[in-house]
């Protein structure tokens, strides 16, 4: 570029910068502008911090997984791993012992705790007392670090277990770690990352992006004009953008800044989201620092290129090189979305036939999903224009103003449409698809769950303890439980439960108590919701009943045992859990009826991102949403300011705003509903299919209701607010 062009393109970008800050709305837009380029950065941010979790989790993951020694190899370390539970969320307590006095630490650990002594990660370390972790395991002796956790949040344990416990369970022989052994901890909980990047996609990234258009096109019609006006002196196209990008830079450029301060705490220090408690580790946030600052270049470019993608080329009159304007025609953006609106709604519905179902057709079903919502504003927009072009003959036969205003002005520039409706759109696809991607975690195949009160009276011990119950573990236990051992008797589908206690406790559970060296065959009745899915063999199926000690009863295991609190009243969990970690096995699992191990309690865990994403979604579509408004509030009354001349009736300005904000608004909703309702068809229905929520359909449509009709009251006012003062002056 020759040194006279490059000062032509600086003043072109220098009177776009002083044409849009002194433009009607120019303050509103160069604010829209910054919010929506800061919000945009930070969504595009998200997907690069997403993926450096996943790759610090997995690293810090592999560095702590057991070497498993060979055969021939000096073992260094005896090791195992066993699930608790917190708050209805599995997590690993590893049982590890040294063999040598120079037995590798696991990352995390400063020094071996004594024999009888744990190591808590600061999540467990920090649970409410009535929790007992500080005791639950054997006595508290320092936390693990973050280098042993896969995120700051993780629950870990570490138990070095005295000599009496450590014969009560089967170890490993390790020599050290970084093996590739099977991870533990959260990451053998973690979904795949393609899954979160599909969640950030439909439910961040579209309603930023509806953010970034609602602010690209505050202000259209003046800068239309204005574009219109240089293409009239013989401005080129490049000499257009460069107005256009003058007048976006600054506002973009600062978003983007602002979006690095935002995000500059988590360099520092680890950051905990709220409500899902979820920590960002800093150490995954730093070693992401250049794709970050790629991600938010990226974003401000993105911004920038819709900004200049949004606004409408002024066509010539076939035929002649006259530079009169005339009205726009469709820009590649509305072309290419009413193209790929059928593609994604097949592909949203046909996604599982076509790909074999699975994790592939889920991923390709969200991506529909967006594609659909992204479109459908477009969609929208080409069919009002349409039917505007068609309804303006009756209105002006009717002699309807109102009307006629209304369907001409739509006519002629269906992309207002398309800027009022696409946040309500989105919107109405974020929350839909949050609510049955939650419906569908939530299922749990071929399980119920035991009802709250009988949940908490009970609890399932499973150890690889032999013999009678040990005087300690029930000296341990709260005051007022009971147990009742349980077995099988017999293999396959010929099982049959067997539940035997002293009289006194079955006496308890309702249960009769036959004379000593018998059995009777009973059907529990109520007492099987209590026990629901406790201990081995068919649940609902007889059980027999005996007189005896509590003991292992299944030929070839330990002992397994329910322990319960009489009349249903609440237990002590906690207790019973130490009881067992410290006078049974060193690797007993204790569990509460509620944490039973068939319910998905950490896929309901993870399914917390949803409704969490979503809500970050809704407020962005808040944003998106009043500055669309705001726009078309102004538009609206520039508008419609001269008839107050012509006309005399302040009311015409009120049906004007009802026609022109009330009914696409209206009309979006009850589209954008029966659009949901086609796209979840293949996620519904079904043993393991989602659920519409009718509530929710419902709100969202009384919801757009009032939406429209504040629309068109605030349109309405502010047009006749704006007509009371206007005076002709030079356009």
């Amino acid at each position: 570029m020759t040194g006279g062009g490059r000062r032509l393109t600086w003043q072109l970008l220098r009177l776009g910068h002083a044409a849009h800050h002194g433009a009607e709305a120019g303050r509103t837009r160069f604010a829209a502008l910054l919010l929506a380029s800061a919000v945009l950065a930070l969504t595009f941010c998200s997907f690069v911090l997403a993926s450096a979790t996943w790759d610090g989790r997995a690293e810090r993951g592999a560095a702590r997984t057991p070497a498993l020694a060979e055969s021939g190899e000096q073992a260094k370390a005896l090791w195992s791993r066993y699930w608790d539970s917190y708050e209805g969320r599995q997590f690993t307590v590893v049982v590890i012992a040294p063999l040598e006095d120079d037995a590798p630490l696991p990352p995390g650990v400063g020094h071996w705790p004594a024999p009888g002594e744990v190591l808590l990660s600061p999540a467990l370390a920090e649970a409410p007392r009535a929790e007992g972790f500080a005791q639950r395991y054997g006595k508290a002796a320092g936390r693990v670090g973050g280098e042993g956790l896969a995120s700051p949040g993780e629950r870990l344990a570490y138990v070095r277990p005295t000599a009496d416990m450590l014969r009560t369970a089967d170890l490993e022989k390790i020599t050290g770690y970084g093996g590739h052994w099977i991870p533990f901890g959260d990451l053998r909980v973690v979904g795949e990352e393609t899954a979160m990047w599909a969640l950030l996609a439909v439910l961040l990234g579209l309603p930023a992006l509806a953010l970034v258009v609602a602010a690209a096109r505050t202000g259209a019609a003046g800068r239309d004009r204005r574009d219109a006006l240089l293409d009239a002196l013989g401005a080129g196209r490049g000499a257009r953008l460069c107005v256009d990008l003058g007048g976006a830079v600054l506002p973009v450029t600062l978003g983007t800044l602002l979006a690095g301060a935002v995000l500059a705490p988590a360099l520092l220090s680890d950051v905990r989201l709220p409500w899902i408690g979820y920590t960002l580790a800093a150490a995954d946030v730093r070693a992401a620092i250049v794709p970050v600052t790629a991600a938010m270049v990226l974003a401000a470019l993105t911004t920038l290129g819709l900004v200049l993608l949004l606004r409408p080329a002024p066509a010539r009159r076939p035929g002649t090189r006259s530079n009169r304007p005339t009205s726009a025609q469709a820009g590649p953006l509305k072309l290419l979305a009413l193209g790929a609106f059928p593609i994604f709604v097949i592909m949203a519905v046909f996604s599982g036939p076509l790909l074999g179902g699975a994790q592939r057709s889920a991923i390709a079903y969200l991506f529909a999903v967006a594609g659909v919502w992204a479109t459908l504003p477009w969609v929208l927009g080409w069919g009002a224009g349409r039917w505007s072009a068609k309804a303006a003959g009756p209105a002006r036969r009717r002699g309807d103003p109102a009307l006629l205003i209304a369907v001409r002005t739509t006519a002629a520039r269906p992309a207002a449409v398309v800027r009022l409706v696409a946040v309500l759109v989105v919107a109405i696809g974020v929350l839909g698809q949050a609510q049955i991607l939650s419906s569908l975690l939530s299922v749990m195949p071929g399980h119920e769950r035991t009802p709250g009160p009988a949940a908490e009276s009970a609890a399932l011990v499973r150890s690889a303890h032999q013999g009678e119950l040990p005087r300690a573990f029930r000296s341990s236990l709260p005051r007022t439980a009971r147990v009742v051992a349980l077995g099988r008797l017999g293999e396959g589908p010929e099982a049959v439960r067997v539940m035997q206690a002293p009289c006194s406790d079955l006496s308890l559970l309702d249960l009769p108590c036959p004379p000593r060296g018998k059995q009777r065959q009973v059907t529990l009745g109520d007492l099987e919701r209590r026990i629901q899915g406790a201990g081995p063999g068919p649940a609902g199926e007889p059980v027999l009943v005996r007189p005896g000690p509590v003991e292992p009863l299944t030929e070839g295991e330990g002992l397994q045992a329910l322990v319960f609190e009489p009349g249903g009243s609440r237990l002590d969990l906690p207790a019973v859990k130490r009881a067992a970690h410290l006078h049974l096995s060193a690797k007993a699992g204790v569990q509460g009826l509620r944490e039973s191990a068939e319910q998905p309690s950490e896929l309901s865990h993870q399914s917390r991102w949803i409704p969490f994403l979503a809500a970050l979604g809704a407020v962005i579509l808040l944003l998106a949403m009043a500055i669309a408004a705001t726009a078309q509030f102004l538009r609206l009354a520039r508008a419609l300011a001269p008839l107050n001349v012509l006309t005399g009736d302040r009311r015409v300005f009120h049906r004007t705003a009802a026609w022109s904000l009330g009914a696409p608004l209206c009309a979006a909703g009850v589209v954008g509903v029966g659009v949901h309702l086609v796209l979840v068809q293949p996620v519904t229905g079904g043993a393991y299919g989602g659920e519409v929520s009718w509530p929710l359909l419902a709100a969202m449509l009384a919801g757009t209701a009032l939406t429209a009709l504040v629309a068109a009251l605030v349109g309405g006012s502010v047009a006749a607010r704006r007509a009371a003062s206007w005076v002709p002056r030079p356009d």
